[in-house]
C-alpha cells in the first residue's frame, strides 16, 4: 500500500497548504501570465517561496501549481509546448530541499470538452508524486476518465459545491452521490473545496453527508470567502476559519487545508488547531 494512503487510513490528520493563486497575486502584484501556470518556468522563485512558506507553517501535504496544466488550456493559449515543461518545473519546485517532510500531489483542475485522450495525457505527466488529486470538480461523467490510470497512483478527488435550495456540485450532483460514485471508482479520498458562497458550515454539512454515503477518508479545503471591494484581501481570518476547525475533526476528517484566499497564516493557524485537538483527543477517550 502506498505510505501516503496508509497514513490517510491511520486516524491521524495531515494538514495540507493553502492557496497558491491568490498568493502569487498577493505577492507579485504582477501582470498575470497567459497561462498561471507559466511561473513555474519564469518565475520558480514565487513558487518555490510560497511552497516553502507553507511548509515553514506546518503543511504536511503540498499541491504542484499545475490546476490548469493541461493540454486542453495550454492549446487554447497556444503554450502547448510548454505543458511537459510546466509540469516537470512544478513537480521539481514542490520537491524543494526542506526539513520537513511532505507528501507532494499532483494538483489537476476541471478540463473544458474532456477526453480519454487528454486525460491520459495529463496523468502521464504526474511522475515522482504520492498521488493525484482532482480538484474544484463538478462531473462525475469527467471523474470516470481518470479511473483507468497508468501506474495506478492513488486518485483523490475534490468536488466544488454551490447552493441551489440544496447543497449541489454546479453539474447539480450531491453530495451523497458524489461520495458514492467516488468510492466505487476506487478514488483513496474525497473532499471539498472552494465553492460559490459557501462557508464553513457548509463544509460540515458535507462532511456528513459525504460519511453516510462512503466509508472513504474524507478532506475538506475551504476557502477564505469572496472578496468584496477589498483588494486582495478575503473576509475569512485565520482566526474564524481555524475557529471552525474542531467540528470537522469531530467528524473524523483525514485532512484539512486551504483554498482561495487563504495563506500561510491561516496554515499556521489551523496547525495549532490540529495539534491542540490531537493532544486532547486520548483524554477524551
Amino acid at each position: 500500500m502506498n505510505d501516503f494512503v496508509a497514513t490517510l487510513r491511520s486516524g491521524c490528520v495531515l494538514l495540507m497548504d493553502g492557496a497558491m493563486g491568490t498568493e502569487l497575486l498577493r505577492l507579485t502584484r504582477f501582470p498575470s501570465p497567459k497561462w498561471g501556470e507559466q511561473y513555474n518556468l519564469t518565475h520558480p522563485e514565487f513558487i518555490e517561496s510560497i511552497h516553502r512558506s507553507y511548509l515553514d507553517s506546518g503543511a504536511d501535504v503540498l499541491l504542484t501549481n499545475t490546476f490548469q496544466a493541461n493540454p486542453v488550456t495550454a492549446a487554447r493559449r497556444g503554450l502547448q509546448t510548454q505543458h511537459h515543461d510546466v509540469w516537470q518545473a512544478a513537480i521539481r519546485l514542490a520537491h524543494l530541499n526542506h526539513p520537513r517532510p511532505r507528501y507532494v500531489l499532483a494538483d489537476v483542475g476541471p478540463i473544458e470538452n474532456l477526453t480519454l485522450k487528454v486525460a491520459a495525457d495529463t496523468l502521464a505527466e504526474c511522475l515522482d508524486v504520492d498521488g493525484i488529486l482532482l480538484e474544484t470538480w463538478s462531473s462525475l461523467d469527467a471523474l470516470k476518465k481518470f479511473v483507468d490510470r497508468p501506474g495506478r497512483l492513488p486518485l483523490l478527488v475534490s468536488f466544488t459545491f454551490h447552493r441551489v435550495k440544496d447543497l449541489v456540485t454546479f453539474q447539480g450532483v450531491p453530495p451523497e452521490q458524489c461520495a458514492r460514485v467516488a468510492q466505487k471508482y476506487g478514488v483513496v479520498a474525497v473532499g471539498a473545496n472552494c465553492g460559490k458562497t459557501i462557508g464553513m458550515e457548509d463544509m460540515l454539512e458535507i462532511v456528513k453527508r459525504y460519511r453516510g454515503a462512503c466509508d472513504l477518508p474524507i478532506f475538506v479545503r475551504p476557502n477564505a470567502g469572496t472578496p468584496e471591494k477589498m483588494g486582495w484581501r478575503y473576509p475569512r481570518t485565520p482566526a474564524t476559519m481555524a475557529a471552525a476547525l474542531p467540528a470537522l475533526l469531530d467528524e473524523g476528517v483525514a485532512m484539512i487545508g486551504g483554498c482561495c484566499g487563504t495563506t500561510p497564516e491561516h496554515i499556521r493557524a489551523f496547525r495549532k488547531v490540529i495539534d491542540g485537538y490531537l493532544r486532547l483527543a486520548p483524554a477524551q477517550k
